[in-house]
Order: structure tokens, then C-alpha cells, then sequence
């Protein structure tokens, strides 16, 4: 056939370009993430069951286990930001500030030591994409933030990450959390429960020992420290709260390091640079690898766990919201501070 023949229109030309255009369609569409899933549905995602190892689970505002978002502590929800996004409100998918900054410190370090990625691209990871670490993968990863921030709010944004994020232990979700470390409800935890929360993120089955043990570890106290700190100067809490979660921090007790910054000791500055949660011997505390182990069932869950000491949360009307930018700007916080990141 020669191109005057092709150039004429026949059925089996038509056939073959609406081939071509269905693989390009079917292939935007595979490598898109499908954000309206997270609009008013359910995703299945890939879990670690305690006992069973990996299982398939839905999850979904009509899904078993969902919490809305207004039923969260507000402490819990400014502790996740402070530690994993601190701009989170105001850009618009990606930190490229710290996406520069984390790029900055791995050169020096010549290992991977800090991600950039923000809420946002972990929530779209988290919903549809596997543990992998390829350029595809994080390419994916983008393209379904840009439409992620299109579609879907900055509060529904955060309310999928606490229904998403695994807090150690085979435990997803902060209805979950609050109840297998806290023995309580999410709206009811407090300052200190939601940092401990928030400390383990991103890596929680390797910095939960902590947790576990109801004992701050070295690596722990200061990680702590940080997301406090951040969070006060964000405008998240006082500076009268911000002593007295120091104060008890460590389960009941003060968490190091803070009598040092009462006294001038140890600066902000210092606390919030990203070597001061690293300055620890290397797998100090890291007694689990990042895949969960599959726990026989004669392991009860109370081995991992004590009755915490009673702690009721502040008394006031905003317990169950959160802080929007209106209420509590995120950019109250010096432009060059360094904000604790996820790593990937």
C-alpha cells in the first residue's frame, strides 16, 4: 500500500488510529493515579496485619474504622503538620524549598537521610501506588498531587493521611492509634499523645519503640523535641503549653533537653536543624525493620502496651478542630527554619 492509498480514508485506517488513541488513554490513565476515588469513595490498599501479615483492606469515608477529621483532636492534627509538612496549608502539593534543602543535606551526608515529599504526595503514594522506589513510581506520585490539590481540599487532603498513615505496630489509622497505644478516643488525645503519634511518622515501625515501650528513646526525645518546638513556633500552641508538654513528655517525665533550652543552653535553631534528630548512635532505637513482622497470636497486645497515666485534654470548645491558615498561619515560623520531612 502506498502513502496516497494510506492517506485515503478506510475502515482499516480508522481501526488503527482509534488503537493508537486507546493506548494513550488507557496509558494517562494508568499512570494518573484515579484521584476521584478520594473524592466521596474507597481505595483497597496494601496492609500488615498483626496476625495475619499482609492483607488487602478498604478504605473510605463509609469504610470500618473511618474517622472525620472534626472528631480529631486538633493536637494530633498540628503535630502530623508540624512534623511531616509544616507549609502544608499554603503550597500547593510540593515544598520545593525542601525538596532543594533535603537534596542539599543527602549530598552531604552521601546517603539518604531526609525526603521532601509533602502530605499531599504521601497521601497519593499511601492510596495508590506501592512501597517501590523508582523514578515511575515518584513521577506517578507527582502527577496524581497536581490533580489531588485540584480536586480535593486542604482538610480532606489531611483527612485521608490520618486514616491512611500506619502508626507502628500494624495500626492504621488514628481511630485505631488512639485506641491500641492510648486507650481512648481520637478527639480526646492530648498535646503529648499527638506528638508521640506524629514522632513515629514516617517510618513507624522502626521509631515506634518509643512508643511501645512507653519510654522515649535517645532518637526519640529529640525528635519530640523538634515537632514541639515547631509547633509552637507556628503558632500551633503557647508558649505556656509548650513547656508543659516538655515539662511531661516523656510519658509523665521531661523530655531531655528541656531544661537546657529553659536556660538559654540549647537554641530553637539548633533543636530544629535536621542533624539534631540524628545526632545518635546508628540504630539506637530501630529494633524493628520498616516490613512489619507477622505477630503469632499468642502474642497479646497488652505485652506491647501499659495503662497510660491519665491525662484529660484541655479544657476547651476547639478541642475536635483544627487549626486552618486563617486561624493559625503556618508562615508564622521563620521562612529558613527547617521543617521535619518524610522520608521516601
Amino acid at each position: 500500500m502506498d502513502i496516497d492509498e494510506w492517506s485515503k480514508p478506510s475502515r482499516t485506517k480508522r481501526i488503527v488510529q482509534l488503537f493508537i488513541v486507546a493506548i494513550i488513554f488507557a496509558s494517562i490513565f494508568w499512570f494518573v493515579p484515579w484521584i476521584p476515588d478520594l473524592n466521596d469513595g474507597s481505595v483497597t490498599v496494601t496492609r500488615w496485619d498483626r496476625r495475619q501479615g499482609e492483607i488487602r483492606a478498604k478504605v473510605g469515608p463509609r469504610e470500618k474504622g473511618w474517622v472525620p477529621i472534626n472528631q480529631v483532636s486538633k493536637h494530633v492534627l498540628n503535630a502530623i503538620v508540624a512534623s511531616e509538612d509544616t507549609r502544608f496549608y499554603t503550597h500547593s502539593g510540593f515544598d520545593f524549598e525542601q525538596i532543594w534543602l533535603s537534596m542539599k543535606i543527602n549530598y552531604k551526608k552521601k546517603r539518604f537521610f531526609r525526603g521532601g515529599s509533602t502530605i499531599s504526595q504521601q497521601v497519593v503514594k499511601m492510596a495508590f501506588l506501592s512501597r517501590e522506589k523508582s523514578m515511575i513510581r515518584k513521577l506517578r506520585e507527582a502527577a496524581g498531587t497536581v490533580w489531588l490539590e485540584i480536586m480535593l481540599p486542604k482538610k480532606k487532603i489531611l483527612e485521608w493521611y490520618i486514616n491512611l498513615a500506619e502508626f507502628g505496630d500494624g495500626v492504621y489509622g488514628a481511630r485505631e492509634a488512639a485506641s491500641h497505644y492510648f486507650q481512648t478516643k481520637p478527639e480526646l488525645l492530648t498535646i503529648e499523645q499527638g506528638v508521640h503519634l506524629a514522632l513515629v511518622l514516617p517510618s513507624p515501625n522502626a521509631w515506634s519503640a518509643g512508643l511501645r515501650k512507653r519510654a522515649l528513646t535517645p532518637f526519640g526525645h529529640r525528635r519530640y523535641l523538634q515537632i514541639v518546638t515547631n509547633m509552637r513556633l507556628s503558632g500551633f500552641i503557647t508558649e505556656t503549653l509548650w513547656e508543659s508538654s516538655l515539662a511531661r513528655g516523656d510519658f509523665g517525665r521531661p523530655v531531655q533537653g528541656y531544661l537546657e533550652m529553659r536556660l538559654g543552653k540549647l537554641s530553637e535553631d539548633a533543636v530544629l536543624d535536621p542533624d539534631f534528630a540524628d545526632e545518635r548512635p546508628i540504630g539506637a532505637e530501630r529494633d524493628l525493620s520498616d516490613t512489619p513482622k507477622k505477630i503469632t497470636p499468642q502474642v497479646t497486645q497488652s505485652t506491647s502496651e501499659t495503662t497510660p497515666p491519665t491525662e484529660s485534654p484541655e479544657a476547651d470548645s476547639s478541642q475536635t478542630s483544627f487549626n486552618t491558615p486563617e486561624e493559625k498561619p503556618l508562615n508564622m515560623a521563620p521562612s529558613s527554619m527547617p521543617d521535619p520531612q518524610s522520608q521516601q
